[in-house]
């Protein structure tokens, strides 16, 4: 048996050595547009064009990077007056991961800031196109840890390398990308018309805000009050390891998350150009709710000196301005972004 396990522990550790060797194998821009093109993700087809053929576009321009929070948020077009250069080059999902992938291929083209998306609580796993974009020692170098995602990610960076080994070139997988002068992707409506006029849904966008601040609230809600102190405690208990947990780099990928930001950072301040980071609101946020403290976001260690947020969207208290619960339509992107504008000056 244990000659057997030494056998097996090799076997294991010479496949994850040729996987690596294999995930080493460089990509070209024009298969990671042609991946991603047609898929949620053609975005990415669309920023390589922009850095490849019109970087003079990226100089001394604000770069805003992040999930579909700010795809769909952010109006680079309302930004871009009065001689302002700026461009929305999210990407959808969650991960800073792909943040710090454009903000890498971006730094030498001198942008004058660069704006990541600021997360209401831990970013966890990674994003879903890293094994296209990343080399393993690339993403390790840049902060991720070696643990059970990293394999994840490194087995489907070898099947990629294989689909590359056999791809065809075909040069023309950018003709199209620049129908879009703006970066910003406006997302389909999937919300009720009357949606905050229903007393369950305003009850229910309470009980989100309310589960987001549990942690500075003694992870009960206020509805719990009258209940034992036992059951409350026990609750309060279970809830209180699942948020310490959520931090763990082995059961959630966390802390590698963390530390794409923190590499973000020293790349922005070695090459001279300033980093943000912008919190867009979900509609959970539209009404202070007094009876417990409240903040928009969790505050991290690795956040940027610089966080552009509102205390208050109430301003955006209209079905009009969302097409879910998470995202902004058109007029919310618009109305939104126009207050972002005097944050910003």
């Amino acid at each position: 048996m244990k000659n057997f396990l030494i056998k097996l522990l090799i076997f294991n550790t010479l496949i994850f050595f040729v996987a690596v060797i294999l995930g080493e194998v460089k990509y070209s821009d024009e298969f990671i547009a042609n991946k991603t093109k047609g898929t949620a993700y053609e975005k990415v087809g669309w920023n390589l064009d922009i850095i490849n053929n019109y970087p003079e576009r990226i100089k001394n321009s604000t770069i805003f990077l992040g999930s579909s929070y700010v795809l769909n948020g952010i109006n680079d077009s309302v930004l871009s007056v009065n001689d302002k250069k700026v461009i929305n080059m999210a990407v959808k999902h969650n991960g800073n991961d792909l943040g710090l992938y454009f903000l890498n291929r971006i730094k030498k083209l001198q942008p004058k800031e660069v704006v990541n998306l600021k997360s209401k609580f831990y970013t966890v796993g990674f994003h879903k196109l890293s094994p296209l974009l990343y080399r393993p020692s690339e993403y390790i170098a840049n902060g991720q840890t070696v643990n059970l995602y990293f394999v994840k990610y490194l087995f489907k960076r070898v099947k990629l390398t294989f689909e590359y080994l056999l791809y065809t070139p075909t040069k023309t997988v950018y003709k199209d990308e620049m129908k879009f002068f703006y970066g910003v992707r406006y997302a389909e409506n999937e919300l009720d018309k009357d949606y905050l006029n229903n007393i369950d849904n305003i009850e229910k966008l309470e009980r989100l805000d309310e589960s987001g601040n549990l942690y500075q609230n003694g992870f009960n809600y206020i509805s719990e009050n009258f209940e034992s102190l036992i059951i409350r405690k026990g609750k309060s208990l279970l809830r209180e390891i699942k948020f310490r947990l959520s931090n763990n780099s082995w059961l959630t990928n966390s802390s590698s998350q963390e530390a794409f930001v923190y590499r973000a950072k020293e790349i922005s301040r070695l090459n001279k150009f300033k980093f943000s980071q912008v919190y867009i609101p979900v509609m959970s946020d539209l009404n202070i709710n007094k009876k417990y403290k409240r903040s928009n976001f969790l505050p991290l260690e690795s956040d940027a000196s610089n966080i552009y947020e509102m205390k208050d969207y109430s301003f955006l208290n209209s079905e009009i301005y969302w097409v879910d619960l998470h995202h902004l339509s058109k007029e919310g992107s618009i109305l939104f972004t126009k207050v972002l504008e005097k944050k910003m000056k």
